[in-house]
């Protein structure tokens, strides 16, 4: 199992800038404005054709139901990030078993990947969704041994905020299924 069924998930993460909570299907419309506002800079940050054109609501539906499904198995986690007012999807964040990349790696070792919609990444939110992600990860909430971010090597902008973050390039893997090379990056809880 990728996280112990005895240690309770956090509900949620509450910063004066966003709001994380389990994405379920309760999010399709505001998920799916977020997602079809930001198409060009998803197909780039995925490696993929995703979202089509023609990607409908319904499509998001099923993809929410997937994550929330995933989530509930503790299978893997996904995060909407909502503004205060929980009345804007801001992006999602997906926290996945490191063994999906790495057979022989062991449990509780996450993986972590995050989006912003194209028009909140100018300003400072995606700096501080690292921030709190990093927090947040290595603190009580979770019971994970260790935390990797990761991103494309071709998404120079993440890649960037990464080292920005103080972020330590650990390794860079071959994903054909997420779009070519990625660079897997860590940050050391402070002591």
């Amino acid at each position: 199992m990728f996280y112990p069924a005895t240690v309770s998930l956090p509900a949620e993460l509450r910063t004066a800038d966003f709001i994380l909570t389990p994405l379920t299907p309760a999010h399709v419309e505001l998920d799916y404005t977020a997602v079809t506002a930001s198409r060009e800079m998803l197909r780039q940050w995925s490696g993929s054709s995703w979202p089509s054109d023609d990607f409908s609501l319904d499509d998001n539906l099923q993809d929410l139901a997937g994550h929330d499904r995933e989530h509930r198995e503790r299978l893997a986690f996904t995060y909407t990030v909502l503004n205060p007012a929980q009345d804007a999807c801001l992006g999602c964040v997906y926290i996945r078993p490191l063994s999906e990349i790495l057979p022989a790696a062991p449990d509780y070792h996450a993986i972590t990947r995050f989006w912003v919609s194209q028009s909140y990444r100018e300003g400072s939110l995606e700096r501080k969704l690292l921030e709190a992600l990093c927090a947040w990860l290595h603190s009580d909430a979770w019971a994970f041994e260790r935390i990797l971010f990761h991103t494309r090597v071709s998404s120079q902008w993440q890649i960037h905020l990464f080292i920005v973050a103080g972020c330590q390039a650990v390794n860079t893997h071959y994903l054909p299924e997420r779009g070519g090379y990625h660079t897997f990056f860590e940050r050391l809880p402070e002591v």
